[in-house]
């Protein structure tokens, strides 16, 4: 501490160890007397005292020195302001680096012997409460109130369908997961493999005309993974179709001892709970009957 920061520390240990006796306070803390009478006087009146050193002393700051080009550097700073992305804090981060801001000022017209260098220039805007901060997306709630009532309805239909078996220990319920991924692009790109030879990978991938959706259908009872995949869009009834493919590849022995199939989805956009073309795709899968 120093200045008028440690003149109010001294007074307030002066007054509740040594009952204001600036003396007392100079003979058991070493403390001088004239400065410790300042503190207790700067707390009485409220007046803060400067020194002469503080005051005169000094190069002023950049800003100070050049109050117009500030002002310009300010308004510039400002059209790059980002609201904190969560919303959690009213922070404001800039996008606007150092180097950049020289580059407009000059631009703007102001000479070089205006401009600080870019080290100065990135202290001016942090110091004046222009962070440079990394652009990144919202980031969505990781997790719900609702989300450990999910996952226990899910862990007691499980429990029931592990119950649930006849004479001769054959599971009647069958478990899927099902879940598409992302879209992959067919054609000559590279994805950082290395080959022998003198291939050469397109440098974008603008100009692809043929894309594959998969579609993953994971049996929890055995572990087994299905994979389609689709050449159009992850539709529902891309994942329709996929549960029939599955179903007609299952063998005849195995779907006799199936009673029931249990299949849990995301609720996205295509396979919601309130998804017409889903639930009535869904509702033809789990019963073909032509009367039905």
């Amino acid at each position: 501490m120093s200045g008028a920061e440690r003149r109010a520390f001294q007074a307030l240990m002066t007054l509740k160890h040594c009952t204001g006796n600036t003396r007392l306070a100079e003979r058991i803390f070493g403390w001088g007397r004239y400065t410790v009478q300042l503190g207790l006087n700067e707390q009485r009146t409220g007046i803060i005292c400067q020194g002469a050193q503080a005051a005169c002393s000094g190069d002023k700051l950049w800003e100070e020195k050049h109050p117009d080009v500030a002002q310009a550097l300010w308004a510039m700073a400002d059209s790059y302001r980002q609201q904190d992305p969560t919303f959690h804090t009213s922070l404001l981060y800039t996008r606007l680096t150092a180097a950049k801001a020289l580059e407009q000022l000059t631009a703007q017209g102001f000479q070089a012997d205006q401009l600080p260098s870019s080290s100065t220039m990135a202290e001016v805007l942090n110091r004046n409460s222009y962070q440079l901060s990394r652009v990144v997306k919202a980031k969505p709630q990781k997790k719900l109130p609702e989300t450990d009532a999910i996952f226990d309805n899910i862990h007691e239909k499980d429990g029931k369908i592990l119950a649930d078996e006849d004479s001769m220990g054959n599971r009647q319920v069958k478990r899927l997961s099902i879940d598409g991924k992302a879209t992959v692009n067919v054609g000559d790109y590279s994805q950082g493999g290395k080959t022998r030879g003198d291939h050469r990978a397109a440098h974008h991938d603008m100009g692809c005309k043929e894309k594959y959706v998969p579609f993953g259908i994971i049996d929890e009872n055995e572990g087994a993974l299905y994979l389609t995949f689709g050449s159009s869009f992850k539709t529902s009834d891309f994942i329709v179709d996929s549960l029939m493919s599955w179903w007609k590849n299952t063998g005849t022995q195995d779907r006799a001892a199936i009673a029931h199939v249990q299949i849990k989805v995301d609720n996205g956009p295509k396979s919601s709970g309130v998804r017409t073309q889903f639930l009535k795709r869904i509702v033809d899968f789990a019963d073909p009957t032509p009367e039905k």
